[in-house]
């Protein structure tokens, strides 16, 4: 029955988000606009309501891949001049005998065969292959997991 009201900008304002905001943003758009003016919600707005969900979390996972395969683009890129190379890498995720690593100092994430390595673990990884237009990097193992130093723990008060 009100106009929602908008303390900074000194007027009525209302506002959503969505992960696939060109389409659903429309439909937002146009059911702010019908309340705004008092107006009911057409039926068709409704309907898309109901039918958005599926679609947009469709589209958001196209959009993972999409953003992932650039990020895989431009790894290869800047990696492929490199081959051969050694790199310091800390082990961020294990799979079975497979683990995920980033290098220390490249914005550079990887997965590579590692049995028996553990989260935390650093790595001294070689680059074997940077192909670009496969979007695909490939690392060997140079030398054995490094012990993970913990700090003295310290009792919570």
């Amino acid at each position: 029955g009100e106009l929602p009201w908008h303390a900074a900008i000194g007027a009525p304002y209302a506002h959503a988000t969505a992960p696939l905001r060109r389409l659903a943003d429309r439909y937002v758009l146009e059911a702010v606009l019908a309340l705004a003016n008092g107006r009911p919600l057409p039926d068709r707005l409704s309907q898309a309501f109901a039918a958005l969900p599926p679609v947009m979390a469709r589209a958001g996972s196209r959009d993972g891949q999409i953003e992932r395969a650039v990020i895989d683009l431009a790894e290869a890129t800047m990696l492929a001049p490199l081959v051969g190379t050694a790199f310091e890498a800390t082990v961020i995720d294990v799979r079975g005998e497979r683990a995920t690593i980033q290098l220390d100092d490249l914005p550079v994430i990887a997965a590579l065969p590692l049995p028996g390595a553990l989260p935390g673990a650093h790595r001294r990884v070689r680059l074997t292959k940077a192909a670009p237009l496969q979007r695909h990097l490939e690392f060997e193992p140079v030398d054995e997991i490094a012990p993970i130093e913990l700090s003295a723990a310290k009792p919570i008060a």
